[in-house]
């Protein structure tokens, strides 16, 4: 009934009260009367409740009425009453609501609250929508009351804090702030970092306090150490400090800009530090930087340039030095030059100069001197003149020459290079032609006749029976490893003069009072002329000795030469009848022996030929090694290393058949010619062959070596063909001759061979067996050996007798 005027009864006398009361209920019962009459009155026309449903759907679908269905679905309501409803609930809860709140407290989908939201937005400034949220204005001064309160209490807010607090975006926070600054926050926002609010009473405060403590600092400080220190706010310290600085209200710089590198420097530091440094410099006459590192100064080099503009100054790595140490260096650099001496620098130097400084100034000096490729520099700190080099090395040459002579004669080979060779073939063609000489040489090789000298007193160290492991294998190189030799040829082997030690050690006795560091780099650097200097004395003295050589003395060179060849060509070509006898994997065994011994032999003696004749000579061609051959083929001629390298390379090979053609052009470029031999030079050869290998056989009791030398022998009288074979073949020669001697001499001859077996195996074994061999067994293997050997000296007799007196029947000769 609150439509009913309210009255104030009290004021009013009773009478009145009880007339009002009277007409009060009078006015009540008359309606009551009505209510009751409507209530009972019938109803022409009544809809149900989904009549009514029915009629707003169909209204709704027609767009007569704009209305929207609550959550439970219960109830319609308009978008009107939505924006009232949203509005009336930012009321209630002080200026911000969320949104997803509305749709409980509205029981509306959540798609017509934000529709309805986005309309008050759009036509009420003083409501946003920040991260589904409203928010008016009335909410964001309450908002910046709190703020300012915070900040009148502490003097300085960040506006980070707040984002926590209010759950509020930074860049909104700090727009809605700044409209509000002067108005209801007083305050400013710090220029340098936007993000902080403070008061000018806080800024007063704090630059009343950076003033006092950066006025009290004498020596250079670390700003970083401040501000940890005192509290300060980074950036308003660098604010408020830089604006004291450029008013002249600190006296002092600030060096390293706003970093934590930053460093107050007082104007009283840099003007002590910078005494100190005129008067070290005016004392001393250089400057080091670590000094003035350890004075505070960062950057020396900077400073020394930024103070001495004028002043002429050698910038090194650790420090600076005056033109004063540069002119007394100098001086004595001249002195040391024009006097053809030494001089060592480092007692005018200060003692705190690295030796790196040292090499450096040094370098400077002798660069700017006008002499300056008249001096060298040793060991960084001393100077020497090339006139002291010079006389240093003109000590050696009386050694020279005595060296080069005693090299002459120990070891003559080697000493001349392609030069001298080129020399040497003009004093030939002095006297005749090189075609005129080769045609001389041919012609002789037709006309000589041959002899079998070497024959057998070649075969005589091949015969040797027993197997013994060659502990390396020089002569197996590659045909790689020729052919690389050739082609390094220009890199001549240079001999030894002395080393760096007897070097250091003749300039010590012929210069006193020289510090031994010195010494040491002067024999460094003086090795390589020294030893290039005594490779053109050495071929100076062997061209001289080479060249006294007649043209008589040659010929019979070559002749010689044309004789030997033709006599190890010839043996080689029976050698290998011989071998053919046999079956094919014998026969390569026999080849490869071959090629290891005579066959290296003929191509150690071209080899030596080759080289005497281009004035490279060995005394023994025999004792040449692969190694020499290879180094011989880098000095000869390049016509001439073409089918010597492949000579080379064919005694690694295992056909005979290919050294041998490989001889043909080897022999072609000596300029002599290989024919083969008649039938009466052949059957002299193998005749004196087997004389050879009988007078042999007569005088040696090695059991071994017997029958070796029985089975060659044997071989030959009944082939008629020399052999020549190592000890591991001799089986194979005794399997050969059982279809061509009796049975009962080749029974003996296994049974020798037997014996000789058991005899070696015994030798070895007692050569490699341990102490812990019990003597009784010592004593029965000396027993079985001395059996063995009395058995092997009765059979000796008998198997000689089968060559030194054969009977008729055994086999037949031509």
């Amino acid at each position: 009934l609150s439509w009913l005027p309210r009255a104030d009864l009290s004021s009013e006398d009773p009478s009145l009260r009880c007339l009002t009361m009277a007409t009060g209920w009078d006015e009540i019962r008359r309606l009551a009367a009505d209510f009751q009459r409507a209530q009972l009155a019938d109803a022409t026309q009544r809809l149900s409740e989904r009549n009514c449903i029915e009629i707003v759907s169909k209204l709704i679908a027609e767009n007569q009425l704009d209305v929207v269905h609550t959550i439970d679905g219960k109830e319609y309501i308009t978008p009107a009453q939505i924006t009232r409803e949203i509005r009336d609930e930012l009321h209630v809860h002080g200026g911000r609501v969320n949104i997803v709140d509305l749709q409980q407290l509205i029981n509306v989908d959540l798609v017509h609250i934000e529709s309805r939201a986005n309309d008050i937005i759009k036509s009420d400034r003083n409501i946003q929508l920040v991260l589904g949220q409203l928010v008016d204005d009335n909410y964001l001064d309450q908002l910046a009351e709190e703020v300012n309160d915070k900040l009148q209490e502490t003097g300085q807010v960040t506006i980070s804090e707040f984002c926590k607090t209010y759950d509020l975006p930074g860049d909104f926070l700090h727009e809605v702030l700044s409209l509000r600054l002067g108005r209801i926050i007083h305050g400013q926002i710090d220029q340098n970092n936007r993000g902080v609010i403070f008061t000018e009473a806080f800024v007063a405060r704090h630059k009343a306090r950076i003033r006092g403590l950066f006025s009290a600092i004498t020596r250079p400080t670390p700003v970083i150490n401040l501000i940890t220190h005192y509290g300060f706010q980074e950036h308003l310290l660098y604010s408020v400090l830089e604006e004291l600085v450029n008013s002249d209200r600190l006296k002092g710089t600030v060096v390293g800009g706003r970093q934590d590198k930053a460093i107050f420097v007082p104007d009283i530091y840099s003007r002590t530090q910078s005494n100190w440094v005129d008067a070290f410099f005016k004392q001393n006459g250089y400057l080091e930087f670590d000094a003035l590192t350890r004075l505070g100064i960062p950057d020396p080099a900077g400073y020394i340039r930024k103070k001495y503009k004028t002043s002429q100054l050698l910038f090194l790595k650790a420090a600076c030095v005056g033109q004063g140490i540069v002119d007394q260096v100098e001086a004595s650099v001249e002195e040391a030059i024009n006097s053809g001496t030494w001089a060592d620098i480092q007692p005018l130097l200060p003692s705190s100069l690295s030796v790196e400084d040292v090499e450096i100034l040094l370098q400077h000096v002798v660069r700017s001197c006008s002499k300056q490729s008249s001096a060298r520099i040793f060991g960084d700190s001393i100077v020497v003149s090339e006139k002291f080099v010079s006389s240093c090395a003109a000590l050696f040459n009386g050694l020279m020459h005595q060296r080069a002579e005693k090299e002459m004669k120990c070891n003559p080979v080697f000493l001349v290079t392609e030069e001298d060779l080129k020399q040497a073939s003009v004093l030939e063609n002095a006297t005749s032609s090189k075609k005129d000489k080769k045609e001389e040489r041919r012609k002789k090789a037709a006309e000589g006749s041959g002899s079998v000298r070497g024959g057998g007193c070649g075969n005589a160290r091949e015969i040797k029976i027993r197997k013994t492991k060659k502990k390396g294998r020089k002569d197996d190189d590659s045909e790689d490893e020729a052919q690389t030799s050739i082609t390094s040829k220009n890199k001549q082997q240079e001999i030894p003069f002395l080393s760096q030690e007897e070097i250091k050690d003749n300039l010590r006795k012929h210069i006193q009072d020289c510090p031994e560091e010195l010494l040491t780099e002067l024999a460094e650097h003086l090795i390589r002329p020294l030893t290039k200097s005594y490779q053109e004395v050495v071929r100076s003295v062997f061209v001289s000795t080479a060249s006294v050589v007649s043209g008589a003395s040659r010929k019979q060179t070559m002749k010689d030469f044309q004789e030997e060849v033709s006599n190890q060509y010839t043996n080689i070509r029976l050698f290998e009848k011989g071998a053919k006898l046999f079956t094919d994997d014998t026969q390569s065994h026999l080849d490869r022996h071959m090629l290891k011994t005579i066959c290296t032999d003929i191509t150690n003696l071209i080899f030596n030929f080759l080289a005497a004749d281009s004035m490279l000579v060995t005394e023994d061609y025999t004792t040449i090694t692969s190694e020499v051959r290879k180094k011989l083929l880098g000095k000869l001629q390049e016509e001439t290393q073409i089918p010597l390298t492949k000579l080379h390379t064919s005694l690694n090979g295992k056909s005979l058949e290919d050294f041998l053609s490989c001889l043909d052009a080897a022999a072609d470029v000596c300029g002599i010619m290989l024919k083969k031999g008649d039938k009466k030079k052949e059957r002299q050869v193998v005749f004196q062959h087997r004389q050879a290998l009988i007078e042999q056989l007569k005088v040696t009791e090695d059991p071994a070596l017997v029958l070796h030398l029985t089975a060659v022998l044997l071989f030959q009288m009944t082939s008629h063909c020399m052999l020549h074979t190592p000890g591991r073949c001799v089986p194979q020669i005794i399997t050969f001759l059982s279809t061509r001697i009796p049975e009962d001499q080749h029974k003996l001859l296994v049974r020798f061979q037997g014996l000789v077996v058991k005899q070696l195996i015994g030798h070895n074994k007692k050569t490699g067996e341990g102490d812990e061999e019990t003597k009784e067994n010592k004593a029965e293997e000396v027993d079985g050996v001395d059996t063995i050997r009395k058995e092997l000296h009765e059979l000796s007799v008998s198997v000689k007798d089968l060559v030194l007196r054969p009977r008729k029947s055994s086999f037949t000769e031509n």
